[in-house]
């Protein structure tokens, strides 16, 4: 019988239980990899950060406590990450490119016009780059916010600030974005 919660699985996972674990991953991933990739522009770097943040998760799995949704504490798993590729490597410092962009993972969609394609291009690449005005509490907020639509709360929990400083980390980014992405988008 499969679990119907993440919180029940992860308990089955604090237990032992590998086969709930995997089933958490399963569960998880294509939106972890998803905030990842949003943060790091890179698809390689993307995937890293996924596989390291269950493979912590699994070190780490008896440290969980079902204070909410399992995905959200792998989603500070992540970030945590994510800033660390930051420091590493520098890639703060850096805006996004063509040639990065289309790095990420794709996913199969019917055949388009080429008019199509290049429209759909061009604003993943005007999006990058926008996102990289952001700061990486900004760019994060945003990301949790208005991508994978997590309340301001949740996001406060996640990122260790209040839901209020959550919301206004929020605003401030739908400002920045709107300088660079002209006041019509948001």
């Amino acid at each position: 019988m499969v679990e119907s919660t993440g919180t029940a699985l992860m308990e089955r996972a604090a237990s032992g239980d590998r086969v709930a674990y995997a089933n958490v991953v399963s569960r998880y991933h294509d939106r972890i990899r998803r905030v990842s990739y949003l943060m790091l522009h890179d698809g390689a770097a993307a995937d890293d950060v996924a596989q390291e943040t269950f493979t912590r998760g699994l070190e780490r799995v008896g440290a969980y406590r079902s204070q909410g949704e399992p995905l959200n504490w792998f989603y500070a798993i992540a970030l945590n990450l994510c800033r660390q590729n930051f420091r590493n490597s520098k890639r703060h410092a850096q805006r996004a490119t063509t040639g990065v962009l289309e790095t990420g993972r794709r996913i199969a969609s019917p055949r388009r016009g080429i008019l199509t394609s290049l429209i759909r291009r061009e604003t993943r690449m005007v999006l990058a780059i926008a996102l990289g005005h952001l700061t990486d509490r900004q760019k994060e907020t945003f990301i949790l916010h208005y991508v994978e639509d997590l309340p301001y709360e949740e996001i406060g929990r996640i990122l260790g600030v209040s839901a209020g400083a959550a919301r206004a980390l929020s605003h401030r980014a739908r400002e920045v974005l709107r300088e660079h992405l002209g006041k019509d988008v948001f």
